[in-house]
């Protein structure tokens, strides 16, 4: 009699493999999946800082000041963590920054790993600056 087909010795040593080699990549995949929500969290920061920027803003309001989108946690959307040396940054219609602060504010981005880390800085007109 002939048979085709796996015996049943064959399809675990096969699936055994595929595991060592899943459990060899996954870590790696991990860090990478990491290194890039960093990345995006750092891209996504520097678009809305250059579209705060970029946008002239009329307001009924008291105070002049508007939020030019809504809130957007990139904690939550990326998992990452933000630190800051400072809370926000206003302009004023020409794009320049009215704050009067003297010296740039950089948004330290950081993700899972301690090791995937980026930046953002801006500068003392508004300007967005990768660091």
């Amino acid at each position: 009699m002939r048979r085709s087909g796996f015996t049943t010795i064959e399809l675990i040593i096969v699936i055994a493999i595929m595991a060592i080699i899943t459990l060899i990549g996954f870590p790696k995949i991990l860090r990478t999946l990491d290194k890039t929500n960093v990345r995006s969290a750092r891209d996504a920061l520097g678009t809305l800082a250059a579209t705060a920027r970029a946008v002239w803003v009329t307001t009924a309001c008291p105070t002049k000041v508007d939020t030019v989108s809504g809130v957007q946690n990139l904690t939550t959307r990326f998992k990452v963590t933000l630190s800051a040396s400072r809370d926000s940054v206003q302009y004023d219609p020409r794009g320049l920054s009215m704050d009067g602060f003297s010296s740039n504010t950089v948004v330290r981005l950081t993700g899972s790993n301690s090791t995937n880390q980026d930046s953002v800085m801006i500068n003392t007109i508004g300007k967005v600056v990768r660091q």
